[in-house]
């Protein structure tokens, strides 16, 4: 295998893992939890070209999965790209769930990871109390992936072609004497 195939492949891989993580931390999830309460930080934040400092309020939903039980996360602010304009109202559903006696479970819909180097946490996009039986299908995230997944496979196949006419080309070329 020569140098330049093996260079190839490795930037090949590196362009995969960047949009697969980029398809995880984008793409919405799911997951069964107990809302235990929320709250709201004040959060500052520093322009690095002007040196401004701006602040804003985020609010937080902490809940426990239902499944492991682990204790999760969650900031819930407004997201034009994913049309979420009802902060306010996820944050008045999950405190109307977490004042309730009985641990009522709810599906809570969101994008993101938690990075906690960054102080990253993962944005609420819904929230739906649900029975205890419920089944969560994610369909539009199924539809997207296969859809990617498709257009990833034709442009490599368009990618490839191109390359091996261009190594024709060069092959094939006279050599100057």
């Amino acid at each position: 295998m020569t140098t330049t195939r093996k260079l190839g492949i490795a930037f090949a891989v590196l362009i995969a893992l960047f949009v697969a993580f980029n398809i995880y931390y984008f793409l919405p999830r799911a997951t069964m939890a107990t809302i235990t309460g929320g709250e709201v930080k004040r959060m500052d934040r520093t322009a690095k070209a002007t040196g401004d400092q701006t602040t804003r309020d985020v609010r937080f939903i902490y809940a426990t999965e239902r499944d492991s039980g682990r204790a999760i996360v969650f900031r819930n602010e407004d997201n034009p790209w994913y049309l979420k304009f009802d902060s306010g109202d996820i944050a008045a559903e999950a405190s109307k769930l977490a004042s309730n006696q009985t641990e009522e479970i709810a599906l809570i819909r969101y994008y993101g990871v938690r990075i906690p180097i960054f102080d990253s946490y993962p944005n609420v996009l819904a929230i739906k109390e649900v029975d205890e039986d419920y089944v969560h299908v994610p369909w539009v995230s199924a539809v997207i992936l296969i859809v990617l997944l498709i257009l990833f496979i034709w442009a490599g196949a368009k990618i490839r072609k191109v390359f091996r006419a261009a190594k024709d080309k060069v092959t094939s070329r006279p050599k100057a004497p």
